[in-house]
């Protein structure tokens, strides 16, 4: 009986000594990286990103287009832009809309935080934390549309905002589905269900591509035009939807290129690649993690890697062809 308690204690100290958790492993190129330095510093650092932009601790905010000569009050957090104004919110759950000139034009309080929202026009399309969609007639301040979801109990910090399309209201839920809403009478016209589940199954990406739509949870991807509607199941971290194509990139490193049905076509592996971030032109840059840039092809034939300064281990903010990090900036060359 001895024997076998010391043998235990042996495997149980040799467990313990030799850690019994999985060791991470990191992307290394195969090729030698070109090293690659910053274009410039930020006026300073980014404090908070969400979808579609970020906030700088002056208050200064990214937008898609890029550093904007726009101060926010303090406390607030970039949202998102119409180009014209610009909407942010604090943790007391207001939302403010901002214009270029940084003065406050609207203030609207809610019973609970903002998840997202989007502004067309004198319409305010808002995601609540609590999985709410509402719709603020901003000209005469009221509410024409709410709409309480299924709860959630968690949810990925990318959550992407409505959108405006034509006569319609495109609603990204935390719950995993999309609410279409007519922009007339204000009644949802329907209701898809890309992947549901309570916990972390929120709308991380949604786009419109001439008549095609294409969105996605951190599990599912779902692209509907006019005549099909197709599915691609894939642990994601990021999509982007291109002409007759979809990118698709997962969180074991992959990039797969499918066509518009989502139908894949082609697929490239970064052995261990953590991507945090990507731009899009001619070309496809990948931040990944450990602190490289992956360029490739639309095709996903040709790929080299540049070495980054930093590895990325907080806020990353990148636009059409700028990188943002903690603060300092590079812009890339979409060609």
């Amino acid at each position: 009986m001895k024997k076998y308690i010391l043998i235990f204690s042996t495997i149980l100290i040799t467990l313990i000594l030799s850690g019994c958790g999985t060791k991470r492993q990191y992307f290394e190129p195969v090729e030698p990286a070109y090293e690659i330095k910053y274009d410039g510093d930020l006026p300073s650092s980014i404090v908070d990103v969400v979808r579609d932009g970020a906030t700088l601790e002056n208050g200064q905010i990214i937008t898609k287009d890029g550093l904007q000569n726009v101060m926010l009050p303090t406390g607030y957090t970039f949202l998102q832009s119409d180009n014209e104004n610009y909407l942010a919110t604090n943790k007391c759950n207001t939302l403010i809309i901002v214009d270029k000139n940084s003065k406050v034009i609207y203030t609207k309080q809610f019973e609970i935080s903002v998840a997202s929202a989007s502004l067309k026009e004198d319409f305010l399309a808002v995601v609540l934390a609590n999985n709410t969609l509402k719709l603020v007639d901003l000209k005469n301040d009221k509410e024409v549309f709410s709409q309480v979801g299924d709860t959630v109990y968690a949810h990925d910090a990318k959550i992407a905002s409505p959108y405006f399309l034509k006569g319609l209201i495109v609603y990204p839920t935390l719950d995993g589905k999309i609410l279409i809403v007519d922009s007339k009478s204000y009644k949802v016209i329907k209701d898809i269900v890309v992947k549901s589940e309570k916990f972390f199954s929120n709308i991380i990406y949604l786009d419109v591509l001439d008549d095609r739509l294409v969105a996605a949870t951190n599990k599912r991807v779902i692209s509907i035009d006019p005549k099909t509607m197709a599915f691609l199941d894939e642990d994601i971290r990021d999509v982007i939807i291109l002409k007759n194509r979809v990118l698709v990139f997962t969180k074991d490193g992959r990039i797969i290129l499918t066509n518009s049905e989502l139908k894949v076509l082609k697929e490239k592996k970064f052995k261990f690649a953590a991507f945090a971030g990507t731009i899009y032109g001619e070309y496809v840059y990948i931040v990944e993690r450990g602190g490289y840039l992956i360029a490739t092809d639309l095709d996903l034939i040709s790929t080299n890697i540049y070495e980054l300064p930093d590895e990325i281990e907080t806020f990353l903010f990148t636009t059409k062809n700028e990188l943002f990090y903690e603060d300092k900036y590079f812009k890339l060359s979409n060609k």
